[in-house]
């Protein structure tokens, strides 16, 4: 992940977010006198991605497709997504 101080973004924010949206690849803007202080900066995009992840892991949905992925035996056509 790529690493740049708070000078540096603000010195060209406009050119940092569209980097971070084209490549979704995250950036870390760091306090240089705090170095534990810092953010990364993600698109809305990829946001909403891990969120939705999170949501899913959360609920338990991701078990289950683990769980049948494991089971040779199971047509997906049986799989009640409505209760997942």
């Amino acid at each position: 992940m790529k690493t740049i101080t708070p000078t540096s973004a603000r010195k060209d924010l406009y050119s940092l977010i569209k980097d971070v949206v084209s490549t979704s690849e995250p950036v870390e803007i760091i306090n240089t006198k705090q170095e534990t202080e810092s953010v990364v900066m993600v698109s809305k995009a990829d946001w909403d991605a891990i969120q939705e992840t999170l949501y899913l892991q959360q609920v338990g949905v991701i078990d289950q497709i683990k769980k049948y992925k494991n089971e040779e035996s199971v047509d997906l056509g049986e799989i009640d997504w409505d209760t997942m």
